[in-house]
């Protein structure tokens, strides 16, 4: 974990309450939101630091992607939630995204199994979770084999990961 600047810690609270207050309000979180989240991380970054800076807000930005990306292909996230994670790479920089993203993980976690408890899916979600580590160690998409593994699907239960996401970035914040 390393020093967040103010002005970038003030970028990356003002981006995630924005994202997960649109994510509960409407189930999506706008383009033009992210968009000028990462812009807003690669110019704060760059101010800052130089080069230094804009290699920290690429490589961010590239991680934020590339650790979600695997669950938007398996469709167990949605894209918006992706492009959110890599805005706040771009501000934070590498290692911090790998923190906010372990915080993110546990967070979203404990969120997941209180909606499960609240909405009574437990019995069904762990059933669906050896499903999925099947078809995914035979190389196939969990949602080819059973439609209600994939996040289209009208009975699966619904997460706004926005809000765990502004929730760990807020907690890293505050750390």
């Amino acid at each position: 974990m390393t020093h967040l600047a103010p002005s970038l810690g003030v970028a990356l609270a003002l981006l995630v309450i924005a994202a997960g207050t649109a994510d509960v309000l409407t189930r999506r979180i706008p383009n033009w939101l992210v968009a000028a989240g990462a812009i807003a991380g690669f110019a704060l970054q760059c101010g800052l630091s130089g080069w230094a800076g804009a290699k920290a807000s690429a490589l961010g930005f590239a991680l934020g992607l590339a650790i979600f990306m695997p669950l938007f292909l398996l469709r167990g996230m949605g894209g918006g939630d992706v492009k959110l994670m890599a805005s706040v790479g771009a501000i934070a920089g590498p290692a911090n995204t790998f923190v906010i993203f372990i915080l993110t993980a546990m967070i979203g976690g404990v969120s997941a199994l209180g909606l499960l408890l609240w909405k009574g899916g437990l019995g069904r979600a762990l059933r669906n979770c050896a499903i999925i580590l099947r078809e995914v160690a035979q190389l196939r998409a969990p949602y080819e084999r059973n439609a209600e593994l994939s996040l289209d699907h009208a009975a699966s239960p619904r997460l706004p990961y926005a809000v765990p996401i502004a929730v760990a970035c807020l907690v890293f914040l505050l750390l």
